[in-house]
């Protein structure tokens, strides 16, 4: 923020290293919000995300349009499939053993015509991929047969997730509109 930026830009160049330049940018921030003083700045936080949020490379870091921020792309090179992340298990997850398009189009040409799969494929969480007996319906759609299931569930969970949110905001607005507390 500008508050900041020309004393901090005064005092930079006087400190030794980047600890302490960022030590002199941390205080001048927590003061700031402290005081209470104007909007509160987060400009630490955003240095930090800035910084050091992992980057897959720079090109998908900075365009925010770029196709592997879609989820179930392809990347043009390696073939692999963007997949949504379970934060639950981030710590368990393997970006080597996402499904390949090509590992997707075999095990849809292997699965028999009951929905069973003739080879387990094993998950990127280390457990096996789930199987299509695992299906509810007696038809289930092409990607319940395939190693992509899990992910997409991980996904409709992150949808239905922000549903739920939005439709709790929505009663909460609209019971206050109407006089409710």
């Amino acid at each position: 923020p500008a508050q900041h930026r020309e004393p901090l830009q005064a005092e930079f160049p006087k400190k030794k290293d980047s600890v302490q330049r960022w030590e002199l940018l941390r205080g001048r921030v927590e003061r700031t919000r402290a005081s209470g003083r104007g909007a509160p700045s987060y400009a630490d936080w955003e240095v930090m995300l800035q910084f050091c949020f992992p980057r897959l490379d720079i090109n998908v870091s900075k365009g925010l349009g770029h196709l592997l921020k879609s989820p179930f792309s392809v990347h043009p090179k390696t073939g692999r499939v963007s997949v949504p992340l379970d934060l639950q298990r981030l710590d368990q997850f393997d970006p080597f053993a996402v499904p390949t398009i090509t590992s997707l189009c075999h095990e849809l040409d292997t699965a028999g015509s009951d929905g069973e799969q003739e080879d387990v494929r094993v998950g990127v969480w280390g457990s096996p991929a789930p199987t299509p007996t695992s299906a509810h319906s007696p038809n289930p759609p092409d990607y319940k047969k395939t190693s992509l299931a899990p992910y997409v569930r991980i996904l409709e969970q992150f949808v239905e997730g922000m549903e739920s949110a939005r439709r709790g905001e929505r009663i909460r607005r609209s019971g206050e509109s109407q006089g409710v507390p």
